[in-house]
This record gives C-alpha cells, structure tokens and sequence, in this order.
C-alpha cells in the first residue's frame, strides 16, 4: 500500500494488534503472504506486516504507490449524538457509569469525536496501545483515520483495497454523500476503491481477495476481476460472507 511513482508498484500492509479490542486476524496474514507471492515476480512491492504495518510507513511510502491493499481491523462509530440520544430513553435514569462514564485518548479522539472523518479508520501495529495514551504524547497513535487519508495525495493510485470490516461505512450528510473512509480516499485522489458494507469473516475474505487478485493478473481489469470474484464466491458461499464487498469507481 509505496515510493515518486514507480510504474507497478504495489504494497501490502499486514496490522498485527496485540490483544484487547481488536484481536489478530491469521487470514489476514495468510492472504497477504498470498497476495505477496502472487506479485512479487511480477511487480515491484514494499510489504509491511506486524510491527513494521505501522502508520508511519503507510504515510511515508502512501503517495508512491499505484495500488494499496490494506488487511487487518476496520472501524465505523455512529454519530455521538445520536447514541447519546438512543441511550437517554433506553437506559435508566440512574446508570450514568453506561451512559457516558467512558474516558481517555480513544474515547475522546474516536469514538465520541462529532468530525465523522475521525470516527471511521483502520487499525494497524500498536493500535491497540491507543486506548490508554496519554493526550499528551507525541507521535502516530496506530489508528488511520480518514481524517488523515483525506489529507494525502494519491492521485497516481490506481487501486485501494481495504480488506476489514465496514470500511464502506460513514455519516451520511443529505446531497454530500457519505462521510468516511470511502469519502477520504476518493478525496485523495484514489481511483477505484474496494471496500466492506458489514462485518465480514476472517477466513472467507482471505480467500476472496487471494482470488480477485488472481483474476486481476489473469483479466487486467478490475472491474472484471472483481465480478469474476463475486460470481466465483457466490456459487460456494451465502452472501453473507461476501457480499459486503463493493467496488466504487
């Protein structure tokens, strides 16, 4: 998902989280591996995974890159207002811990934030540490956040993949659309993008995007790889498991 453009580069950043909320994914990695293989005779990669699937090196290495291919832990938090409506009249009165007792540097910048851009993001290495930082502490925080996408040129991007949950997903603002990660890369300059509706399976989406990208070296086309995959996947899967998956152009 890197380098002045550099004809057929491609990347792939593998986020590995430790533990607590977002928990390791093994299809993530063993489609990456796959994805990895599949190109690497063919094409000139930069392939980040673990601790080295950091936010720096997706912004330092972003901009170069003709296709991004991101797997790990996605995100989407409503509207805080909206939740602290729904809570009001379904909570009792005196639960206020439930309401609104939650604190910190994630809560704060993420979850409770209004700017919708800062609700929707990805997870990559060390995100996890983000829930008990401190506000004062300098540096990335692991979590990507559309806020940031919006603001990096990838104008010479051809093709994004976010391969995780409820990417596609944001605010939506009357006539300006959807407010999200799918909002921030198209600002950026992002051609086409591939991305998630719901909560999708580990393993079943390893497997769907291990086979889009053997479409895509066999078809060289990515609309027409991407139905290939659809159709192939729907003759053994309900659609469940994947359907969430859209390509916007």
């Amino acid at each position: 998902m890197y380098g002045g453009v550099r004809g057929e580069l491609r990347q792939t950043i593998l986020a590995e989280p430790s533990t607590r909320l977002w928990n390791y994914l093994p299809g993530s990695l063993i489609e990456t591996d796959s994805i990895h293989a599949q190109l690497n005779n063919l094409f000139k990669l930069n392939y980040f995974s673990q601790e080295n699937a950091s936010e720096e090196n997706f912004k330092n290495h972003a901009s170069e890159s003709k296709m991004i291919h991101i797997a790990s832990h996605g995100f989407f938090y409503p509207d805080p207002e909206l939740v602290q409506k729904q809570t009001y009249h379904e909570e009792k009165e005196d639960n206020p811990d439930f309401r609104g007792g939650a604190s910190g540097y994630g809560i704060w910048n993420f979850v409770s934030n209004r700017n919708p851009l800062m609700r929707s993001g990805i997870a990559l290495a060390g995100a996890n540490d983000m829930w008990n930082r401190s506000f004062f502490e300098e540096g990335e925080d692991g979590v990507l956040t559309a806020q940031e996408v919006a603001t990096l040129n990838l104008r010479n991007t051809d093709l994004v993949v976010l391969s995780a949950c409820e990417t596609g997903l944001g605010d939506i603002r009357g006539s300006e659309g959807v407010y999200g990660l799918q909002r921030a890369f198209k600002m950026a300059g992002a051609r086409f993008l591939i991305m998630s509706l719901w909560q999708v399976p580990d393993a079943e989406t390893a497997e769907f995007m291990m086979q889009f990208y053997a479409n895509l070296m066999q078809l060289k086309n990515i609309r027409q790889a991407f139905h290939a995959t659809q159709k192939s996947m729907s003759e053994k899967y309900d659609p469940y498991y994947w359907a969430a998956f859209v390509l916007i152009e």
